[in-house]
């Protein structure tokens, strides 16, 4: 279940942002490019950074205490390096930081865990219920609902992936079932704002790190209209 539950997306609007969202549980291994040349800047959503360790020698820290975040900037030759990030919680992640030439970045770290769901404003928790239920319908193999279809619906979304609508449950709420393919020749990590779209109430991705030629599963939740 904490695999497919996911952060609910409830926005008004989604603006462009340049940094890196890295979405993972505590303990996952999460992907991201630095600058060689200048620092990053390494932020926990909702949480501050408590520690940030690694091997000696290969990256210096800068901590900013009272914005909880920190900087790290690369002082080695190697192609990428490895680190820790703690929150104040002790919650860790481990980022495997590909090293570039180019401009400083910003690296914000999501945690997928349940507890980091919030309810919808406006919204009882019966809603909540029926967005959870959904998801598992939407997750199992069989089709447990009535109105449930089974596609096979390529839908245009980036030139890097290929996007299979696979499921689709109507009612009251709607639930699709996607395949996303990395079509790329490079490791590719899905946030799940990029996949946000008016009436979306909740997006699920399975795996948001993917290799070249991985596939992984995405789900989504939206108010159902016709207009």
């Amino acid at each position: 279940m904490s695999r497919i539950l996911s952060t609910l997306l409830l926005l008004a609007s989604i603006s462009a942002n340049a940094a890196q969202v890295l979405v993972g549980k505590q303990d996952d291994t999460l992907s991201a490019a630095v600058s060689r040349a200048e620092p990053t800047m390494i932020r926990i959503e909702g949480h501050r950074v408590r520690r940030i360790f690694g091997a000696e020698g290969e990256f210096s820290i800068t901590a900013d205490k009272e914005a909880g975040t920190a900087y790290i900037k690369p002082s080695t030759d190697k192609p990428t390096i490895s680190l820790f990030v703690s929150d104040e919680s002790g919650r860790t992640w481990k980022l495997l930081l590909a090293l570039k030439d180019g401009p400083s970045e910003s690296i914000t770290i999501r945690s997928r865990s349940l507890g980091s769901i919030t309810p919808p404003v406006g919204k009882d928790a019966g809603r909540n219920q029926q967005i959870k239920r959904l998801l598992l319908v939407l997750q199992a193999d069989i089709d447990a609902e009535t109105d449930t279809r089974v596609t096979n619906e390529i839908v245009p979304l980036w030139s890097e992936v290929l996007f299979v609508l696979t499921k689709v449950i109507d009612g009251p709420l709607k639930g699709e079932r996607y395949q996303l393919t990395n079509t790329s020749s490079s490791p590719m990590v899905i946030d799940e704002r990029e996949l946000y779209r008016r009436r979306v109430l909740a997006i699920s991705v399975a795996n948001p790190q993917l290799a070249p030629g991985q596939t992984t599963d995405v789900f989504v939740i939206s108010e159902n209209s016709d207009d």
